[in-house]
């Protein structure tokens, strides 16, 4: 009788999840986080004009995705691309406005995620020419 070894594989949990750990230990995985901590230390204090698509800054300023990343960058001289990523995922997963039931957050969540696709899609036009 012959007998043959399985390989055991991980699964595949735990490979992204090594995957992800060796990319944050990376020199590209360290720069995102240091950009998320600039970011998000950059909007701490600042809400959301979802209505007109602003980043209202704690002082006062109203600006675009674009232009808060132009912000960002001017004082922190990281890559503005990284910056409107993170801009992105501060809009979308840590701003929380208050005062919102649950209707009408699932709203504001809507139109963030329709103003994100919009700031995507001009990134994409941007970047072709």
């Amino acid at each position: 009788m012959i007998s043959m070894k399985m390989k055991r594989t991980q699964p595949p949990e735990t490979d992204f999840m090594e995957g992800f750990g060796q990319w944050l230990e990376s020199e590209e995985g360290l720069q995102s986080q240091e950009a998320v901590d600039c970011v998000y230390d950059a909007l701490d204090g600042a809400s959301v004009d979802i209505a007109e698509k602003k980043i209202i800054w704690s002082d006062g300023q109203r600006l675009t995705i674009e232009q808060s990343a132009e912000r960002i960058h001017r004082e922190t001289n990281l890559c503005q691309d990284t910056i409107i990523s993170h801009i992105i995922g501060w809009l979308q997963m840590e701003y929380v406005p208050e005062g919102l039931d649950d209707e009408q957050m699932e709203m504001f969540e809507s139109r963030i995620n329709a103003w994100v696709e919009e700031c995507e899609v001009i990134r994409t036009q941007s970047a072709r020419f």
